[in-house]
Parts: structure tokens; sequence; C-alpha cells
């Protein structure tokens, strides 16, 4: 290893940090975390939780979560209704939202937009999004409409009686249920109109909405251990992960090895050498095994790091990946006697449990 020169951070890609970072949450997301799903589809701000929400309001954010979300304007020439500019901010979102039937007018022509959006006109739109329509519904059609809402999970984390007006915080709720939904074809909506993709627990793994907007991984100074010196926002509104659990600046400070941070949504990912399934480990690099049919593709790297259980002549780590696999091959960057910081994610327990290796920082 060559001493004496900077560390080197090697994001073997984003997409690859991300999957690391954003898996990390149990059975049901928090609400912070469906919050930050919600506006990195950009569907609707987050601010102002408690206040309510107006039928205009709530056509821009169902158009924001359909199809027709990049080709909709903000305003056009044509009003189809006599209480909607055809110059307005919403006139575009309302008309493309009456057109496909998600919401209905009133008498006279009018949308009433600065009105509040009512819980029952709510799900009738999430079900004309999910390819339901008023024929799907025999007999008492509002009740047999929310009865399927219900059904489909769309209610999760909101109470309101049918004729109540929603908040915002309701619609975060809203619409981050009906990305896990399933359409009347039987595909997730989240996956067929976001192509976004799931956890095993059936959460929205986020990692597919953030691309390259995810900064990391980065180092922790072990002599200053202080957040502030590697984040470009204020920690007092951040949400933050150490290991796959809330935790916080404190915490972070105290264990964290490595760092990831999402400006826009103000959340940190931190890993440490103490994590259970998810963590980070530093070492010199022990020993790089290769294929037995491909001698030029290392599968595994050893460091001297001993954070596993059972580990007695260092800890193993598994090359899945493309990227990694090169960056510890002949061609790449890291050789035995490296100094190498490993995040990674174990699968299994005790003794059959393997550790998989997703991204390295290391010394150049």
């Amino acid at each position: 290893m060559i001493r004496g020169k900077k560390a080197v951070v090697f994001a073997v890609s984003c997409a690859v940090s991300a999957g690391m970072c954003m898996t990390v949450f149990g059975a049901e997301a928090s609400f912070d975390m469906r919050k930050k799903a919600v506006n990195l589809l950009g569907i609707m701000t987050t601010g102002n939780l408690n206040s309510n929400v107006s039928r205009a309001e709530f056509a821009k954010m169902l158009t924001g979560a359909s199809e027709y979300r990049h080709v909709t304007g903000t305003a056009g020439n044509v009003s189809v209704f006599a209480d909607v500019s055809a110059a307005g901010e919403y006139a575009s979102a309302v008309r493309t939202a009456a057109s496909n039937g998600w919401m209905t007018g009133y008498l006279g022509g009018k949308f009433k937009p600065d009105e509040g959006v009512t819980y029952k006109d709510a799900a009738r739109g999430d079900m004309a999004l999910l390819g339901y329509s008023n024929t799907d519904f025999s007999g008492n059609i509002q009740e047999n409409r929310m009865a399927k809402f219900s059904e489909l999970g769309l209610d999760t984390n909101i109470e309101r009686d049918p004729d109540e007006v929603l908040t915002r915080e309701d619609c975060i709720n809203l619409f981050y249920n009906l990305m896990k939904a399933k359409t009347k074809s039987g595909s997730r909506y989240g996956s067929q109109v976001f192509e976004m993709q799931y956890t095993s627990d059936g959460e929205i793994n986020i990692s597919s909405l953030l691309d390259d907007s995810l900064k990391g991984p980065k180092l922790i100074d072990p002599y200053r251990r202080d957040l502030k010196d590697i984040v470009p926002f204020s920690l007092k509104n951040a949400t933050m992960f150490l290991d796959g659990e809330a935790s916080n600046e404190s915490d972070i400070n105290d264990y964290a090895i490595v760092v990831y941070y999402h400006e826009q949504t103000k959340t940190i990912f931190a890993y440490s050498s103490d994590g259970e399934n998810k963590g980070a480990s530093e070492g010199e690099i022990k020993a790089i095994y290769y294929d037995s049919t491909d001698p030029f593709t290392p599968v595994t790297v050893v460091l001297d790091s001993n954070d596993q259980e059972y580990a007695e002549d260092g800890d193993t780590f598994k090359l899945t990946s493309s990227d990694l696999q090169y960056l510890f091959s002949i061609y790449g960057e890291f050789q035995v006697g490296d100094d190498v910081t490993i995040v990674w994610e174990k699968n299994g327990t005790g003794e059959n449990a393997t550790y998989t290796a997703i991204d390295v920082v290391g010394d150049y």
C-alpha cells in the first residue's frame, strides 16, 4: 500500500450504494420515509402537514402520480370548468384529472377548486389510477369502492370519515400506499408507472428513486468524529439511520465509520462495525480469492478486521457486483496489504451467515 496519500472514496456506483443504504427499513416504513418517498417522486411538497388539501391541489397530485406527470404543463388555453382559469396554476392538472375520470365536477360546470378534497373523492381518484371505474362496483358504489380501497391497503395510516377533508399528511400516506397497491390488472402501481422496486417486506425501495443524488460513501474522521464536517445541510431536521436503525447525531458521531447522505430529503445513512445485518468493517486485506473457473474474477475478499461472529482468521466478504469484482481484481485498485473499509450486508444467521460487500472505501 502507498502510504502518506489522502484517502480516496470509490463509489462503486450510486445504484449499488443506494441499494445498501435504502433497504434498511422495517416491515412498515416510518412516516419520515413515506414522506421522503412521496417527495422524491415529485407528487407533492411535504411541508405544512396539518394544512388541508384543496381539490385543485389534489388534481395536481393525481397528475404527478400518473403517467401524465411528464407531459402535462401547468397552464393551457382551454378550461373545462367555469371556475378554473385556463391560465391558472392548476388548470392543466384539473383538466387531466377530469378528462381521465379521476375527479368529477359539480352542477353548473364548476369544479370548486378551492374547496377541500374529501376522503371519498380522494379514494375515487386513487382507485381510478389503479384502473377501477364505477362499473366495477355494484349496489352502493361509494361504499363498495371504499371497501375495495381498504382491501388494497390504500387506507393504511389514514383515519378519516368519507366526507372529511384530507390534510397534506393524509395525502402523503395516500400516495405512498398507492405506490404499493396492485392495479386492477394485478401489477404494482409504483413498478408500472415509476419502475420502482420493493423490499422483501413490500415497502418501497427508495434506492430506485435516488439515482445519482445519493452522496457517499464518506469516511468519518476518527479524530474529530463530527458529522457536520461531512453533510452540507443542517442536522436539525435530518432523518438519520445507523446500521439500518433510526438513530441520531450523537450515536453516529460515536460509532459510525462510513456515511451516505441525500441532500434533498436531508437523510443520512451511516454504518459501523457493530451492525447486526448491515454495517461496515475496516482493516487490511489479507487475501483475495478467485473463481475456480475464472482466474480473473475475484469472488471473496478477506480482511483482518474480525468483526464477524465466528470469524477466527479474518472477515470474509462475497463479491457479487461486477464493479467490486473489478476493483479487487488484478486490474483494479486494491491488492493484499491495502487498508480498506467495506460496507456490507449480512444474509443468514449463526455459522451459516454470509456477508456481501456492497461498497468499498480505501487508501490510494
